[in-house]
């Protein structure tokens, strides 16, 4: 007979040293990170958009077939300095709703009416500070030009590094599997799970999959057959914390408990950055188990061996 295993509950004072080295871990990982990412960002597109500026009045003033607007579209990093021209910047999709067309270079330079409704949306929503020359139809004055550009790469490097931060989930994901792997679990590809008998075969676990009706980050399948749903959650503020434990961890484990029972299933959520000591209790009480990304080992104690 297998052997049943699972973390005990957290005191409050274990939660609370936790939560607190993980929030230094988090300020440590911000406050050292490098500016050469953002300035890696910004150093590419300074020349996209000096050239994209200088060209701005001709495309107001003497394009109505939107003929110079397909050289400005022309490749993914113009396309996205394209859209930062905008107060605010806009995203593809929104573009594309707006202007009611396609971006591609091949579409707009083959439908000239395309391209005249993409260059009057992004006229009609550019960006009157950076840009005031192109409203008043005049060439720019002193350092108007230099100082656009420098304001528009900032924006579109501050966002890009912002999307790199966002990545920290996978990388939590990855360490997980890591520490699954070295625990003797196999990774097998992701299918969908509607009932138990869907699961992978115990001592198995794969990726990103639906569980019932909600989607789990990585799933489990322990030794002693029950199913180990993991969320992996970072968190950069009280706020967030709510958002990203309570609503999301926690909401998605009371789903899976009533579709596949309390016994079957042990919900989990492996977390890093900022946590409020009150989210925490209430989402240990609500029946979901917490592994801090810090002490990933922790996952062993699901982990007993094949035979008891």
């Amino acid at each position: 007979m297998l052997a049943t295993m699972s973390l005990p509950p957290w005191t409050l004072q274990q939660l609370s040293v936790d939560a607190e080295q993980a929030q230094a871990a988090f300020r440590c990982e911000r406050l050292d990170e490098p500016l050469e990412r953002y300035s890696t960002f910004f150093d590419a597109f300074v020349p996209v958009f000096r050239d994209l500026s200088a060209n701005l009045l001709s495309l107001a003033t003497g394009d109505p077939t939107g003929e110079k607007l397909t050289g400005m579209v022309r490749g993914r990093d113009r396309l996205t300095a394209f859209r930062y021209l905008a107060a605010p910047p806009i995203s593809e999709d929104d573009l594309k709703t707006l202007a009611e067309t396609r971006l591609s270079q091949r579409a707009l330079k083959a439908n000239p009416e395309q391209a005249s409704r993409v260059r009057k949306t992004v006229l009609q929503i550019l960006d009157p500070y950076r840009f005031p020359w192109v409203a008043q139809r005049r060439e720019p004055r002193g350092d108007e030009l230099e100082r656009a550009v420098v304001a528009s790469a900032a924006l579109v490097a501050a966002k890009k590094v912002e999307t790199e931060r966002r990545k920290d989930s996978r990388v939590q994901e990855e360490n997980v599997k890591a520490v699954l792997r070295g625990l003797g679990f196999a990774e097998v590809s992701p299918r969908p799970m509607q009932l138990l008998d869907d699961a992978r075969a115990p001592g198995q676990f794969c990726g990103e999959s639906k569980l019932g009706d909600t989607k789990a980050d990585i799933v489990v399948r322990l030794h002693d057959r029950r199913v180990l749903p993991i969320e992996c959650k970072v968190s950069n503020s009280a706020s967030d914390s709510f958002k990203r434990l309570i609503h999301e961890a926690a909401g998605k484990a009371a789903k899976w408990r009533l579709h596949f029972g309390e016994r079957a299933v042990v919900p989990a959520a492996v977390l890093s950055g900022v946590f409020t000591h009150a989210n925490l209790v209430t989402a240990q009480s609500s029946g979901l188990v917490m592994v801090w990304s810090h002490r990933l080992g922790d996952l062993a104690a699901f982990a007993p061996p094949a035979k008891a």
